[in-house]
């Protein structure tokens, strides 16, 4: 085969392949995550860092935004620092919402020095046993749900994406509040 004619396969293998490794890892996420856009979010009960009690059913009314996390995935801090900038202080004062960040497999003390290090100010949940994320998923982080007002889903999204996921979780909180 000639120099050029082997150059273009390449070229076009390049172009296709990561094509197909992002389509795979869709599928994965889609395969591992338990609800679905439109079916009524998983109830359950947390405490939080600072000692409350949080039902999420009791929270109907609200516009909910939950966000699971692990520190494994160094990604997860920063996203967590463009949530507490560009949703969470932003709509600190509302009384119809509220941001719950679930820390998989994380303890209480470990949570504390995150937030604390971080200057995140919304609500940290311990899930050390992954009891609440497995209610959503089995596998992956981050994960952001966005629980509408009837606690339905009304948004999932998988993956870092930070300033660009931010701007998707905003125009889906302006639905959801309005």
């Amino acid at each position: 085969m000639n120099r050029p004619a082997l150059l273009l396969i390449v070229a076009l293998m390049l172009t296709v392949c990561p094509i197909f490794a992002v389509e795979d890892v869709n599928q994965e996420v889609k395969k591992n995550t338990l609800v679905e856009v439109g079916q009524m979010a998983p109830d359950f009960t947390c405490k939080t860092t600072d000692s409350r009690t949080i039902t999420l059913s009791a929270l109907k009314g609200k516009a909910v935004v939950l966000y699971f996390f692990s520190t494994s995935v160094g990604a997860c801090i920063t996203e967590m620092q463009y949530l507490e900038k560009e949703i969470f202080q932003k709509l600190l004062n509302r009384h119809d919402f509220q941001l719950i960040a679930i820390g998989r497999g994380h303890s209480r003390e470990e949570l504390v020095r995150i937030g604390g290090e971080n200057k995140i100010t919304f609500s940290l949940v311990p899930d050390p046993k992954q009891e609440v994320y497995q209610r959503y998923f089995s596998k992956f982080v981050p994960q952001t749900v966005v629980v509408r007002k009837d606690g339905g889903i009304a948004y999932l999204a998988s993956g870092s994406r930070e300033s660009a996921g931010i701007a998707d979780l905003q125009a889906a909180l302006q639905v959801v509040l309005r």
